[in-house]
């Protein structure tokens, strides 16, 4: 679901950046059409969700057990995505970026935001309408959780859980990409005003890389706003989260938990410079899990940052994109150029056919690499719960990867799943099915602590991803040089030139004149 801002703000990018079918609402044209597409479809799938939903409490009130659960979690999903999908026939094929432009005009960030409203207010009605179940489940698990001497929780209201949901799974990507939006069209039109025309683009994309920087940067500064956090407090808890980064040599700012009534179980190293990285852990993950489980859990997020996950992300993201481009939009200009020419009425269809297929391919390769680098993270949990980091004694054993440590990697996975009725073989798009995690794990139970098959896979990855983006870059400076280079000379006219052109163009002037 964390994906879900940054789809809906690529399909507009798309739409200003040309890939509409429907580009432009003449002046005084009918915006109805697309008021309707954009916004009745997100209700209609809400209600059918609605009506499934209702079947699963029916079913739960008569006895069965985690399967209504699992339906209403199915349904909610794929709503979800029907949403998504009607947005982008919306936005791009019915041009509801432009009927809300031809409404209130080409305003700073507010078009874009109102472009994106129809699915956001979409997915909102999937958790409201799914807040029944989760209830169920939350008075599940109450006994249970009172027989362990563990804290309970009330149950937060329908509208305090939504917010729960759109703080976690879209306002924490949400808000810094909208003010890189912003501040991007606001240097762009001060550059295309205030620069010369030859340098206002490159000064725009300097700017906004410029305020992306800074943006990310900042960032957890606004998750501590945006969260309900505190520090957690001193004790054998904090002590053990401690070891963990100095064993490492991650440095973080501050301990955080997130007070969410118990209702999520999640983690999160945020921040990519050490004076502003926080480590947070919802209230529910401290207090349901055991205390070898917390380990787990924290020695895998300090394991991104110990393996540089952030910035090597970043940088398979564009190399795939370069391999997206490299594998669609250059064969097609080949083509084009040499065999035919694309008439103007389908080629709005073929642009669109084939920024479809980067973003498929696009996803398909980022889902992958973002998988392996999560099974890196297990790995360097379990690593580091065998004794990675710890001096070794002068007769210990050659360090290898312990069962026990698998254990508790297990355990705290498995915690998840039971908590949040997560089926363990549904699969994830970034972070790969429950049970493959575990069967990985425990592949490489007795296995060297080093050198480990995953961290091979990671080495290859990232030097694919180096020569992808060099190769990019010299691909890219060749083609400007050779454009250049190609360019036809033309001599100036001369004064008999200029001469016999003036008098063909009065004489076909007095032709045309009645």
């Amino acid at each position: 679901m964390p994906l879900l801002p940054i789809l809906l703000i690529a399909i507009v990018l798309a739409a200003d950046a040309g890939l509409s079918v429907t580009a432009d609402v003449p002046a005084g044209g009918v915006v109805w059409p697309a008021i309707v597409i954009a916004w009745l479809p997100p209700l209609l799938v809400a209600g059918a969700q609605w009506v499934v939903t209702a079947v699963c409490l029916r079913a739960l009130r008569r006895g069965r057990a985690s399967g209504p659960i699992m339906t209403a979690e199915r349904a909610a999903a794929f709503a979800r995505g029907l949403m998504l999908v009607n947005h982008a026939v919306a936005v791009l094929l019915c041009g509801w970026l432009a009927a809300v432009r031809r409404m209130i005009g080409d305003l700073v960030l507010i078009d874009e935001v109102i472009a994106i409203a129809p699915p956001l207010a979409g997915v909102l009605l999937t958790w409201a309408v799914q807040f029944p179940v989760e209830r169920r489940l939350r008075e599940a698990v109450l006994v249970r959780r009172l027989d362990e001497g563990r804290p309970v929780h009330a149950m937060p209201g329908r509208a305090r859980y939504v917010w729960r949901q759109a703080q976690l799974n879209i306002l924490l990507l949400l808000i810094p990409i909208l003010m890189i939006l912003g501040a991007a069209e606001l240097i762009r039109r001060g550059a295309a005003r205030w620069v010369a025309p030859e340098w206002s683009d490159a000064v725009g994309q300097a700017g906004t890389l410029g305020v992306g920087a800074v943006v990310f940067i900042v960032a957890p500064l606004l998750v501590r706003a945006l969260f309900s956090t505190r520090r957690i407090d001193d004790g054998e808890l904090r002590d053990d989260l401690m070891e963990v980064c100095r064993r490492h040599g991650v440095k973080v700012r501050e301990l955080l938990v997130w007070a969410t009534d118990g209702t999520m179980i999640n983690a999160a190293v945020m921040g990519l410079v050490a004076p502003l990285r926080y480590v947070l852990m919802t209230d529910a993950l401290l207090e349901t899990m055991r205390r070898d489980e917390v380990r787990a859990v924290m020695a895998h997020e300090i394991g991104h940052v110990r393996r540089h996950h952030m910035p090597w992300m970043v940088l398979c993201l564009v190399a795939l994109l370069a391999a997206a481009d490299w594998a669609l939009i250059t064969p097609l200009l080949w083509i084009d150029a040499r065999w035919f020419e694309v008439e103007a009425s389908i080629a709005p269809w073929i642009e669109l056919a084939l920024m479809t297929g980067m973003v498929g391919l696009i996803l398909l390769g980022f889902g992958w690499v973002s998988r392996r680098f999560e099974r890196q993270a297990d790995t360097f949990a379990a690593q580091h719960l065998s004794g990675l980091g710890r001096p070794d004694g002068p007769d210990d054993p050659a360090p290898s990867i312990a069962a026990d440590a698998v254990d508790s990697l297990r355990s705290a996975l498995l915690t998840i799943c039971r908590m949040h009725a997560i089926d363990p073989k549904r699969r994830s798009w970034r972070h790969g099915s429950i049970e493959w995690r575990i069967a990985y794990l425990e592949s490489i139970v007795g296995r060297p602590l080093q050198g480990l098959p995953i961290d091979r896979v990671i080495r290859r990855l990232k030097l694919a991803a180096v020569l992808c983006v060099v190769a990019a870059i010299g691909l890219e400076g060749y083609l400007l040089v050779a454009a250049r280079g190609s360019a036809p000379m033309t001599p100036p006219p001369d004064a008999a030139d200029a001469a016999v052109e003036s008098i063909e163009g009065a004489a076909a002037a007095e032709v045309q004149t009645p």
